[in-house]
């Protein structure tokens, strides 16, 4: 999957040139798209990232217009060294004009010039439309030559300005691409191409004698630079890298590099040259060059630049280091999942495209079929996999606690709140993916907020007054009947179809049965487990029907491993208590567990009217009313439900007044009101 990336600059052609410039290197990786300032202003496509050309024209552009759902990098030029070379044999005069299409560029290659080392000439910006043109023997233009002033003699064509390395690694980098493929390519560019320490070196050259190198070097560059002589000593510590390392230059000038790199924890990096290295120092993450001054016959010493990478700030620390400590990662790809059913498989192949969609994804299916497994792997399977994955289950939470942790709230919106408030999940899953579990536990009032972030793409914190645009992509599971739900009045109609975009299920593990072996190998060789299973215990897991699904499973599989011996026996299998005649195992029904007995979520029935039902019965045998016995008295009746389901129900109905719950022996009772929804 390739990455999309618009190329912005204010003439047609300079964005082309730049998007050529890329496409020769980095082609098989990206799309570069070629737009002006006036065409981007009616694009309405997202991309990837977007790359302004000059700084400029950021500036004169609405910047929300421009970073509206896009990352920006704002590009860096240098020179071919075959270019340069020109300027460097031909400096017969102080005074060259300077020469190109427009203002902007004509500005920002002077400002190169000068910080590649022609700090000793004087150049003089000519454009078309600048309202006065001296006279000179030289111009210096990057292949603009025809709009040269006449009466020129000497023109140096120093060719089209290329994209600097810092750029490119800034590129990779915001792509998680920066390996050793493309390591290699910015090796093999940097040979051909000038780089600002190149320039420094010529600089530091002609101005070791002259007293004004730290001058000079703190008005050329805004980077941390460190200088050091030929016997190691430290001569230069500019206010950058007194910044950036949190020491004066004081303690460190005079001092040996060797002690300072040790210090820093840098002292690998001084064995050779270093280009565009990108190193981590503390929390911050920079860009390492490393250079001799001098030539092959004396050396004088060595600089060292340091170069913040705000974009691999961002996403290193941000994103990565904040979100992903908080679990907000994808962990699974479809490898992960383990299937040689053919209606599972197709599963999988409609899910891969769905995941190369932005569309909202709804997965329905019984507990414990792997839902969850499949949004992880979606999310990883998308344009969004390097940014958060959110993952909530909206059961698990009171209705006031998932608003908040959904939608953040801010200071003082109620008593305890944190001091500054808190981003809600759907904040921190900007440009990611957000998976609502068990969606269809939430409340009204909960599904008239949600809907809102669906449609608007913004969210308002609990006690704020401000809206903030998210960019988040909704994957939503269910082991409800949503649909009917809906038509029940208890699920918003709206809300249903804006989640419902793409939609697909999950199959239960007794309706892939042949997928039992092949899961049951996998759990064991994942925990190292060695045991043998004969073939009426195999015999017995693929008869079994798996109310718990692929859950189940692996439960029973850690159950096996703690209570069993070498070899698993029938007597071993914890599912088969209630199901087998004797010790031996041999008379085991394999239909007493058919297909009569469902989970209640595939039941058609009213679930607060059969919880009421199983109380009423409790009640006539003369048998507890607690939970557990509820779950029996239900399985009775062919229907499974959990404990948690029943907990859930009955502080419904103590709610709504159907029912009393009372603390030791009294239990769970009807109320009037209750006996009457079931009579």
């Amino acid at each position: 999957m390739k990455y999309n990336i618009a190329v912005l600059a204010g003439m047609k052609k300079n964005s082309q040139t730049i998007c050529n410039q890329l496409n020769t290197l980095f082609g098989e990786l990206f799309n570069f798209i070629a737009f002006t300032d006036k065409e981007w202003e009616k694009i309405t496509l997202n991309f990837d990232l977007v790359l302004i050309s000059t700084y400029s024209l950021f500036t004169r552009q609405s910047n929300t217009r421009i970073t509206d759902l896009n990352d920006v990098i704002i590009i860096n030029r240098t020179l071919l060294k075959s270019g340069f070379n020109k300027i460097k044999n031909n400096q017969h005069s102080k005074r060259f004009l300077i020469v190109n299409d427009d203002r902007d560029s004509t500005i920002e290659t002077i400002s190169l010039l000068y910080e590649l080392g022609l700090r000793n000439m004087d150049l003089i910006p000519v454009y078309p439309g600048v309202s006065e043109v001296p006279s000179a023997d030289y111009a210096i233009t990057p292949g603009e030559s025809k709009i040269v002033p006449d009466g020129v003699a000497n023109i140096i064509d120093i060719g089209e300005r290329v994209i600097d390395i810092s750029t490119m690694v800034e590129m990779l980098t915001h792509f998680n691409l920066l390996n050793k493929e493309t390591q290699k390519i910015l090796d093999d560019y940097s040979k051909t191409i000038v780089t600002r320490t190149d320039g420094f070196q010529d600089i530091f050259h002609r101005l070791l004698d002259t007293g004004n190198l730290f001058q000079e070097t703190l008005n050329m560059v805004e980077d941390g630079v460190i200088t050091h002589d030929r016997n190691g000593i430290i001569n230069i510590f500019n206010r950058q890298a007194e910044v950036i390392f949190g020491i004066s230059s004081t303690d460190v000038v005079g001092t040996e590099i060797k002690v300072f790199a040790k210090k820093v924890g840098i002292k690998e990096l001084l064995k050779k040259e270093k280009i565009d290295f990108l190193i981590k120092h503390g929390t911050q993450n920079l860009i390492f060059n490393k250079r001799n001054i001098g030539n092959k016959s004396r050396s004088y010493g060595n600089v060292l630049t340091f170069k913040i990478a705000k974009q691999v700030e961002d996403l290193e620390i941000k994103l990565r280091t904040e979100l992903k400590a908080r679990g907000h990662a994808a962990k699974y790809n479809f490898n992960d999942i383990i299937t040689a059913d053919h209606h599972m498989k197709r599963t999988i192949s409609n899910s891969k495209k769905m995941a190369h969609s932005n569309l909202s994804v709804l997965i329905s299916g019984e507990s414990g079929t792997g839902k969850e497994l499949f949004a992880h792997a979606i999310h990883n399977e998308s344009k969004r996999a390097h940014f958060p994955f959110v993952a909530i289950n909206c059961s698990s939470l009171p209705e006031n606690l998932l608003e908040s942790e959904l939608f953040g709230y801010e200071e003082g919106a109620f008593t305890g709140a944190k001091k500054g408030g808190k981003p809600g999940l759907f904040e921190q899953a900007h440009k990611g993916t957000i998976f609502l579990d068990e969606i269809g536990d939430i409340s009204p009032s909960l599904q008239t907020r949600l809907l809102r972030v669906v449609q608007q793409k913004e969210v308002l914190k609990f006690g704020g007054t401000n809206v903030l645009p998210v960019d988040v992509r909704i994957i939503a599971a269910t082991n409800r009947d949503l649909l009917q739900r809906m038509k029940d009045g208890d699920f918003r109609e709206d809300l249903y179809f804006r989640l419902n975009v793409l939609h697909f299920e999950v199959p239960s593990l007794r309706n892939r049965k042949e997928d039992i072996p092949y899961l049951i190998d996998y759990f064991l060789e994942r925990r190292k487990i060695s045991r043998i299973l004969s073939q009426p215990v195999m015999k017995a897991f693929i008869n079994h029907q798996w109310i718990g699904n692929v859950r189940e499973l692996e439960n029973t599989i850690e159950y096996l491993s703690i209570m069993s011996d070498e070899e698993v026996t029938i007597e071993d299998l914890p599912f088969l208590n209630d199901t087998t005649d004797n010790h031996t195992g041999l008379h085991y029904n394999e239909t007493s567990l058919g297909n009569n007995i469902l989970p209640v979520e595939n039941v058609n029935i009213n679930e607060n009217k059969l919880v009421l039902q199983l109380i009423f019965k409790a009640k006539n045998n003369k048998t507890s009313t607690g939970r557990r016995n509820l779950v029996k008295l239900a399985k009775q009746e062919g229907i499974i439900i959990s404990e948690n389901h029943i907990r859930k129900i009955i502080s419904q109905l103590k709610e709504i007044g159907m029912v009393e719950v009372t603390a030791g022996r009294g239990g769970t009772r009807l109320t009037s009101k209750g006996l009457e929804a079931i009579m």
